[in-house]
């Protein structure tokens, strides 16, 4: 290879570790605010939409800069200064944190909470954003200093297409590698190496490639507002309002179909943040084919041409899209493989034959608009305006699908609203080149494909629909469909989300009650209850018929499970509407952070630990705030589905907790070998209950009918649930905010049929849950029976023995 060669693949590589820097950047910093602001949708898609801005800030500032200064030596300071901000970006954001500050960030008003929010974030970001979108530009000028036309064209399509390659690589690696073996903010600190990596190799490049001498820059600088002209002696203008609004809808568009598309594959998917992963490094790995392919396609078509071709496709492979996933799925849980591999395989084999085409053809729109814009010749100013407004039109895009579209239009909808804006501007184009045939073949197909689109998954769900249950009603949110689901051949109901996962269901399911009943009555005097998760409404609901309770919180993520929970209020004690009741829409996390109230009792509900960011109400952070807002003698119950993590995971959280609560007790919410499900309590002196007390409140709270729970009719039966105490057995695999390593590895678990459930439940009752010490709760009287008698009823109804 030849020394010029050698250089220039080395800019290319630089421009590829970039985009892997870029990314890790990314999912680290949404990371780090959703922390601050709550793991919500309207906060990520603010988080999301203020790193748009930013980069299409830098993108604007890059194309006015290029021409004024040596592209290279531009490149390597953004580089230096993106690393520099992004070191400083988690001391700002633990000092924003403060009891000061963060309720600052918070506000009664959903539209100024999100407008403060975002003007946060877009601050915090800025300094990196900035600089990270001024790269392209740079970069840009420094490839097109070449003699051919086409051949600069070429250069820059493929260092755009590298650059994505890298974010490709910077998404896997993030999320199967870095998160959880070098945590959070450790990912980005890595991403501080590669950027200032780029910048080094970039100075040490200045002096090894041709580049223009001090005097041509200033006599471009001076004239840089004249009109620039091509080769051949004709004037070109600045980018014509058509191009423009091309990059706007490009970006607008495909973002917001990156959102939509996440939220179509959450119907069948685990939601882990792996399977997340899958969608966002398929659609990085699609973009990088059409810029690409391009490259290629430019040098035997016109821009022209090609576009039109390209926008037209995308429509229809969108429409294509949903077609493919409804059938190929049938709207069932996603099970493909028999291991963790295997099922991560299958998801991105179902992402890439869906989506891959249509995200192809989309991504082959921005570099097409550079070369109609004329970037051969003026390619920093060209590349980075379109880009500008191409990148804003993606923040706008993204809002819209998460705010509006998918709450106020429908998922299967909105997916066709936007193949009909990718129509429309085809169809107009093909007009404009007096393609007459071609625009009204591309309308009749358009028009068959949404048809069919729009009715196949209504058909599919019907299909699939298991026949003792119907859909009494559906509520469209930025989380996805909320159902209210009734058995037809008894007066059972369910709440779900996304056709899969289940929040409870009423009926006979007792264990929901249980849940608040066991920690309620462990508290000599609880007049104050806080509850994490809402469900079905029933365990908050349990807490109605205490006599002693006068006020009850509980805090919701999702809106709409509030309205459905309203339908259930004959089995939940009418918990939201009561007069003790006060409901909080929020992220448990960032409601502890911000609300000062203390609390006798705070009960945290069951939440599936393999979905994407649900590990962080399981972490030593979490725990540490939730002590903080409990009363001097107050107590903390965390549910946990036993059968939904591995041992690694439990232990892992069983430590956390016992780390922050010095007396941690373990009790039975299902004595079940198939689905156990246990609660953490803990507080921090030993809990003292006196059996006539005790006997007293269970008798008054069975007294209502609705509340009566046979397994914890008495002192007795109480005290039967009773496991043991939990003394932590490691200081270190820990989850927390930096290693969220539940969120990580409970999907290895799950896919790898690791899970406490049956046999592998078994093996660890004998070997752990057996041998608990018996110390964390102070209790008398001979019908509490003996430790081992206890623990032998148990295994008797766990296992069908008592050995």
């Amino acid at each position: 290879m030849k020394p010029k060669n050698q250089l220039t693949f080395l800019i290319y590589f630089v421009f590829f570790l970039s985009g892997m820097a870029g990314l890790i950047y990314e999912i680290s910093w949404s990371r780090q605010i959703g922390l601050l602001f709550g793991h919500t949708v309207q906060a990520a898609s603010t988080v999301l939409a203020s790193y748009f801005a930013g980069m299409g800030v830098g993108y604007w500032i890059g194309s006015r800069v290029c021409r004024r200064m040596n592209p290279l030596t531009g490149y390597a300071i953004a580089e230096f200064l993106m690393g520099a901000w992004a070191i400083a970006i988690p001391l700002i954001i633990g000092l924003s944190e403060s009891p000061a500050v963060s309720p600052l960030l918070s506000h009664p008003n959903e539209a100024w909470q999100i407008f403060i929010r975002g003007v946060f974030s877009f601050l915090l970001l800025l300094p990196a954003t900035v600089s990270m979108g001024a790269t392209l530009p740079l970069m840009a000028e420094f490839l097109s200093q070449g003699k051919s036309s086409q051949q600069n064209t070429t250069r820059i399509t493929i260092a755009y297409s590298l650059n994505t390659w890298g974010a490709l690589a910077g998404t896997l690696l993030s999320t199967f590698v870095l998160m959880v073996n070098v945590g959070v903010c450790g990912s980005s600190f890595i991403a501080v190496g590669l950027s200032w990596f780029c910048g080094a190799t970039t100075l040490w490049l200045t002096k090894r490639m041709p580049t223009r001498d001090s005097e041509s820059i200033a006599l471009e600088s001076s004239d840089f507002q004249k009109p620039k002209t091509s080769t051949s002696g004709r004037v070109r203008d600045r980018p014509t309002l058509v191009v423009l609004a091309v990059a706007f809808v490009s970006g607008f568009g495909t973002l917001a179909l990156q959102v939509l598309f996440t939220r179509m594959f959450a119907l069948v998917f685990h939601n882990s943040t792996y399977t997340f992963g899958v969608v966002v490094a398929v659609f990085l790995a699609a973009l990088a084919l059409g810029a690409a392919l391009t490259s290629f396609l430019l040098r035997r078509f016109s821009p022209q041409r090609i576009m039109e071709t390209a926008i037209g496709m995308g429509s229809l492979l969108t429409l294509l899209a949903v077609l493919i996933f409804v059938h190929s799925t049938q709207l069932q849980y996603f099970t493909a493989g028999t291991s963790f591999l295997g099922y991560i395989g299958g998801a991105i084999l179902l992402v890439a034959t869906s989506i891959g085409p249509a995200v192809v053809c989309l991504g082959m729109i921005l570099p097409l608009v550079w070369a109609i814009a004329g970037a051969s010749h003026d390619a920093g100013s060209v590349v980075g305006t379109l880009t500008s407004v191409n990148t804003i039109g993606a923040a706008a895009g993204a809002l819209s699908a998460s705010f509006f579209m998918l709450v106020y239009v429908g998922l299967w909808q909105s997916i066709v609203l936007i193949a009909f804006l990718f129509f429309l501007f085809s169809v107009s184009l093909l007009l404009v080149s007096r393609r007459w045939m071609s625009g009204s073949g591309l309308s009749i197909l358009f028009v068959l494909a949404a048809v069919v689109a729009l009715q196949s998954p209504e058909d599919v769900q019907h299909d699939s629909n298991t026949a003792d249950e119907t859909i009494v009603k559906r509520f469209h949110s930025s989380y996805g469909w909320i159902d209210v689901v009734k058995f037809k051949d008894r007066p059972t109901y369910k709440i779900r989300q996304n056709l899969h996962y289940r929040f409870g269901r009423t009926g006979g399911n007792v264990r929901e009650f249980r849940q608040a009943h066991i920690p309620l009555l462990l508290h000599k005097n609880p007049t104050s209850v806080l509850f994490l998760g809402l469900g079905t409404g029933m365990t908050a609901g349990g807490a109605i018929p205490h006599d002693t309770v006068q006020s009850i919180d509980a805090v919701e993520l999702i809106p709409e499970v509030v309205d459905a929970v309203r339908m259930l209020a004959e089995f939940n004690h009418h918990v939201i509407d009561h007069p003790k009741t006060t409901i909080h829409t929020d992220d448990a996390r960032h409601f502890l952070l911000a609300n000062p109230k203390q609390f006798d009792v705070i009960v945290s509900d069951l939440f599936v630990p393999w979905e994407s960011e649900s590990g962080y109400l399981y972490t030593v952070e979490h725990y540490r705030v939730a002590r903080e807002r409990l009363k001097s003698d107050g107590l903390f119950c965390q549910w946990l589905p036993l059968y939904q993590m591995g041992s690694v995971e439990f232990e892992s959280i069983a430590n956390s907790f016992a780390k922050v609560f010095p007396n941690t007790t373990v009790w039975w919410g299902q004595i079940s070998q198939r689905r156990p499900v246990i609660a953490l309590i803990g507080r921090d002196e030993v809990i003292d209950v006196q059996s006539d007390r005790l006997q007293r409140d269970i008798e008054s709270v069975n007294r209502n009918r609705n509340s009566v729970d046979p397994n914890i009719g008495s002192v007795k039966r109480l005290w039967e649930h009773y496991a043991g105490d939990w003394k932590p057995t490691s200081t270190t695999g820990l989850n927390t905010d930096e290693f969220p390593r539940v969120e990580f590895l409970t999907p290895l678990s799950n896919r790898n049929r690791k899970l406490l459930s049956g046999a592998n439940f078994e093996s660890y009752y004998q070997s752990v849950f057996r041998w608990l010490s018996d110390d964390g709760a102070s209790r008398s009287g001979d019908e509490l029976r003996s430790t081992e008698r206890r623990r032998s009823r148990q295994r008797l109804i766990l296992f069908g023995n008592d050995e």
